[in-house]
């Protein structure tokens, strides 16, 4: 962290009568001195912004948590207390929470949850169904998650699929109910919701600077303390380093890759990256994507819709946006970066820029 060094340098005597320079200060001139650095050493002393951190299991990842400012400690504690409470509300697996009793056949009238659920249907209907949060049975199916994955027979997965689909979903508005046999997962988006939630946690405890690793998303929280932008480095799944960094401030950088959550049956790996039209994990040649975008819910969802449309359709997708940037890393090894973070994303490799 860059360090801003302020010197203090105590004026020189007045040139005297015989063209002399004065020797030193008068007695009022030292207390004067004094007192003007007792008055200025505590906010030098200030200047290195205080730092807390926290670490933690949430949403069935784990979540690193680092603010900066003189409200800190506080801050952290506050945003994991957060966290804690958005986990037992929107967790599929949670029995007790409002996703799950959706799932059971029951009513929804919370409004917090409602809005996380209008934002699934939105980005759903954005995408045309590539993120899909109604794919849960099919996730259950695989079992991913759980000690008894494994690949299911085909039959299972046509049946499984009949319950599939965001077209099939009513419009979100209090007492909502899913339709009869469905239910939903708000995994694709539910971390980016709670980083949306824990921007503005952190701003009422009066912090600008922060960054917020929740699993494969790094939520910025304005820049670092000295100014510059953060930098975050975009991991290499067949390596323990990074194939690429994006230097940004005040966005969410949240990637998704087939290499985060799978198992392996007969030599070949399974994802749980699933196509809600097929109900099978996505083989699109891509290994990696990470979306950079201000809207922190937005970046989640889209990071599986890119993951599922696959290169071609994912880069007509983005010219046809606005509101987010975009690096593909694809299974040939071949970067591909969006225009948008030409300035902004280095990597010792070759990559190839996507024009509009």
């Amino acid at each position: 962290m860059k360090t801003t060094v302020f010197s203090i340098r105590s004026a020189k005597g007045k040139i005297g009568a015989d063209g002399r320079q004065g020797a030193g200060m008068t007695k009022t001139g030292k207390i004067l001195r004094g007192l003007l650095l007792a008055a200025l050493l505590p906010l030098l002393c200030g200047c290195r912004a205080q730092k807390a951190s926290t670490e933690f299991f949430a949403m069935d990842t784990v979540m690193q948590l680092t603010a900066y400012g003189a409200y800190a400690d506080a801050a952290v504690d506050a945003a994991e207390i957060e966290i804690a409470r958005l986990d037992a509300k929107l967790s599929a697996q949670n029995v007790n929470s409002e996703i799950a009793k959706l799932n059971a056949g029951g009513f929804c009238e919370d409004d917090e949850t409602l809005r996380v659920l209008a934002s699934a249907y939105q980005i759903a209907a954005l995408t045309e169904g590539a993120y899909d949060p109604t794919v849960y049975p099919l996730m259950q199916l695989w079992g991913f998650g759980t000690d008894h994955a494994q690949v299911p027979q085909q039959a299972a997965i046509e049946t499984a699929l009949e319950a599939v689909g965001y077209e099939k979903l009513p419009v979100v508005k209090a007492p909502y109910q899913l339709p009869e046999g469905m239910a939903i997962d708000l995994g694709g988006i539910g971390k980016g919701f709670a980083a949306e939630t824990l921007r503005k946690c952190l701003h009422e405890q009066g912090i600008q600077s922060a960054v917020l690793s929740l699993g494969g998303n790094v939520t910025l929280l304005g820049s670092k303390p000295d100014g510059a932008d953060w930098t975050v480095g975009l991991q290499d799944p067949q390596t323990d380093g990074c194939f690429g960094y994006v230097s940004a401030s005040d966005v969410s950088v949240v990637t998704s890759g087939g290499y985060q959550r799978y198992f392996e049956e007969n030599g070949k790996r399974y994802w749980h990256i699933l196509d809600a039209r097929t109900g099978m994990p996505a083989d699109t040649g891509i290994r990696s994507v990470t979306v950079v975008s201000a809207d922190d819910t937005l970046a989640d969802g889209l990071s599986t819709a890119l993951f599922v449309m696959g290169l071609d359709r994912a880069a007509q997708f983005w010219r046809e946006s606005r509101d987010f940037e975009a690096v593909f890393l694809l299974d040939s090894g071949e970067i591909y970066v969006t225009q948008g973070l030409e300035d902004s994303f280095r990597s010792e490799r070759s990559f190839e820029v996507l024009a509009r």
